[in-house]
């Protein structure tokens, strides 16, 4: 079992042939391994707006494709920059777990 803890009490679990997106410690999505396409890591900094929606951070976006090219918000999470070498880690394994 693999996990990638993300921002705002996220979090991602590869375990055997099941993905988990978690939110608060509960399972918010689940998906098996044979209905995920792609991930990746792209920068997706968070700026403050108008001073409303809190602070700016640094950070990227994991997300993976959910069928054939489309990508779904239940299979993403924020990821804090400093991290970014593990989120492409898990990435990288779950790509090798889906064919991606």
């Amino acid at each position: 079992m693999q996990k990638l803890e993300g921002c705002d009490d996220r979090a991602m679990i590869l375990d055997g042939n099941q993905f988990q997106v978690l939110r608060y410690g509960t399972v918010e999505n689940q998906y098996p391994i044979s209905e995920l396409g792609h991930g990746e890591v792209t920068r997706d900094d968070k700026g403050k707006m108008l001073g409303v929606f809190g602070k700016a951070e640094e950070r990227v976006r994991v997300q993976f494709s959910k069928g054939e090219g489309y990508t779904s918000l239940g299979t993403t999470i924020w990821v804090p920059l400093e991290r970014q070498d593990e989120a492409e880690s898990f990435v990288a394994d779950v790509n090798s777990a889906t064919g991606a």
